[in-house]
């Protein structure tokens, strides 16, 4: 019974560290291909594209050797977050 508690209780706190970012996307939006190459243009060989469920543009990618997943503002275009795996 404790394990299940202390399990139910790391998964509670360690899950808005995972969260990614949210975007509100607006009337005009930035063409994806935009993020894409910003992405390209630093040196990153673009693996996949999606937009997240929080509406971000998101590139998975490797740059030097590093896997990564870059988060772009759709509405802007502007690099938001980027986390190495």
């Amino acid at each position: 019974m404790k394990k299940l508690m202390f399990t139910a209780l790391a998964v509670t706190f360690a899950t808005p560290l995972l969260a990614e970012p949210a975007c509100t996307p607006g009337d005009s939006l930035k063409p994806v291909w935009e993020a894409i190459k910003a992405f390209e243009d630093e040196g990153g060989e673009v693996l996949k594209f999606k937009i997240n469920s929080g509406g971000c543009y998101e590139v998975y990618g490797k740059l030097e050797d590093s896997k990564m997943e870059v988060f772009f503002d759709p509405n802007t275009g502007a690099e938001i977050e980027r986390i190495e795996s």
